[in-house]
């Protein structure tokens, strides 16, 4: 079997002249960025990567992720990407859990990295810093560390041959920003030939004139474009941060074609002076997902972009999409709206009791997925595992229902996870945090619905007994340990946290806490 890369450059000659990724003012053609990623894969092997064996990487939007991660699937070693908004002691929690045998960072990362004072997260990883300004610097790393540019030109750009087994590791993929809590999905070659075939069919029909405007992180949906760009011959546009304003004059600067937004970001284009005014004629699909979206909070979108908006339904253990409801298909207040479509041709969905006993239409349960897509289960957890794929299928942990004409509809999640700008946020995690604090006896946190983020962060505590905290020490606590979107927005001091009788925090009440307290 072909790597998901070989087929991605199965038609690079005919592309080769093609601009393949753009990022500022700088530009590869697919023959440049194909012959840099033959550099990088002998620099990775010469360094000591092996198939099977991790390379992580902690990087922006910039074009060695991508790269990065085209290099390593065609060597037949693991890809892991870190989201660039981890603080250090979550990214060392990930290469902890993966150790990596190169490790990947821009200039950023190797300072954090350095200013850590511990280089037991990377121990033994080759250190691959890119854009290093400083000539000979090594620092900690004891000749460990290696400038990118100096590697790939060490290097012919001759591709390597490996075989590549279906079920071979391609990827792990964490389901929220840290490990050590959140799970590690274990994504095979065969989800990537999935979701790349899948997504062909579901984005309108590719060619070399498209653009993708990557403005969401690539370690998240926003990723997945990238690798049907560049198999149909088009480019791929890098933004660093997402400002509404520049963004627009993106699209229309670009003519970019497609592009994924969480409905934060969304909602935020909508909502700027410069929406009605820029020329976004180009964009044929724009596909949105990963946080609830209210009908107020879409309703500009729609009368704008209705007929290229695709609203999808995926998850970290079965990369996007599952479901799809293209706006195009239906009116702009059919009440199809509310779902989100449904399931792709290599997704099967159902809808199951507690018991595992498939649901008829129109009954709450769990929903359940099938198909190419879905994980081969979770880096080093086989309990896990074993609680989320059943008989081959996988339990998602959100709750819905199916109508009679097969479009899901989501109505809630099973899961403690919070949905905050369309990143995961685990409220065991800021409770964990918070109760680290050492005037904090207990610690509560929920999700609650936020016209502009999907949900926000809300934390309870109370304090032990002669111990002071306000709310303000206890936030500035939270951002000392964990990336600013998991922090929660308003920390509430009870006496005591309520509880049932077997003693387990009644987080109802604390919603409904917040509803009486405003």
């Amino acid at each position: 079997m072909d790597s998901i890369v070989a087929l991605i450059r199965r038609r690079e000659a005919d592309f080769a002249a093609l601009p393949a990724v753009i990022e500022g003012t700088r530009r590869l053609t697919h023959g440049e960025l194909y012959d840099r990623v033959d550099r990088l894969s002998k620099a990775f092997m010469g360094l000591g990567v092996r198939p099977g064996e991790v390379v992580a990487a902690w990087l922006g939007n910039v074009h060695e992720a991508i790269e990065c991660e085209l290099a390593v699937l065609q060597i037949g070693a693991v890809w892991v990407s870190l989201n660039a908004r981890l603080t250090w002691a979550e990214a060392a929690s990930v290469l902890a859990a993966a150790p990596p045998r190169a490790f990947v960072t821009d200039e950023r990362g190797l300072g954090r990295l350095e200013a850590s004072g511990s280089d037991e997260a990377a121990a033994g990883a080759a250190v691959v810093a890119t854009r290093m300004p400083e000539a000979g610097r090594d620092g900690p790393f004891r000749g460990r560390l290696h400038a990118y540019e100096a590697l790939l030109a060490a290097h012919e750009p001759r591709r390597p041959t490996v075989e590549v087994e279906p079920e071979a590791i391609a990827r792990l993929r964490y389901t929220s920003g840290t490990t050590g809590q959140a799970k590690a999905a274990i994504l095979p070659h065969r989800v990537y030939l999935a979701s790349l075939k899948n997504l062909q069919r579901e984005l309108h029909p590719l060619g070399p004139d498209d653009r993708a405007l990557h403005v969401a992180p690539l370690t998240h949906a926003s990723g997945a474009l990238v690798f049907p760009l560049l198999a149909a011959g088009g480019a791929n546009v890098l933004m660093d941060r997402f400002d509404p304003a520049e963004t627009l004059a993106a699209i229309e600067r670009h003519r970019a074609t497609t592009m994924f937004v969480v409905p934060t970001i969304l909602g935020r284009l909508a909502a700027h002076a410069d929406f009605a005014r820029r020329d976004l004629s180009s964009l044929r699909s724009v596909m949105y997902g990963g946080a609830p979206i209210s009908p107020e909070q879409l309703a500009p979108a729609l009368r704008r972009l209705g007929s290229a908006l695709v609203h999808i339904y995926g998850m970290t253990e079965a990369p996007y999409p599952i479901t799809t409801l293209r706006h195009r298909d239906v009116g702009p207040v059919d009440p199809r709206l509310g779902s989100v479509g449904r399931p792709t041709s290599i997704c099967q969905v159902r809808i199951v009791d507690p018991a595992g006993a498939e649901l008829p239409s129109g009954e709450i349960g769990e929903i359940e997925v099938r198909g190419e897509n879905v994980m081969s289960g979770y880096w080093k957890d086989p309990e896990g595992t074993r609680e989320a794929l059943r008989e081959g299928w996988l339990a998602t942990g959100d709750l819905g229902r199916l109508d009679a004409d097969g479009n899901l509809w989501v109505v809630d999640r099973k899961k403690e996870v919070i949905i905050s700008g369309g990143f995961n946020v685990h409220a065991g995690e800021v409770e964990r945090t918070l109760c680290g604090h050492p005037a904090v006896a207990e610690a509560a946190v929920v999700g609650v619905p936020h016209p502009d983020w999907g949900e926000q962060v809300i934390a309870f505590v109370a304090l032990r007994p002669g111990r002071a905290a306000a709310p303000e020490a206890l936030t500035a606590w939270c951002r000392g340990v964990l990336s600013g979107y998991k922090c929660p927005r308003r920390i509430e001091i009870l006496d005591e946290l309520p509880k049932n009788p077997a003693g387990k925090i009644l987080k109802p009440e604390l919603r409904r806490y917040l509803t009486i307290s405003g």
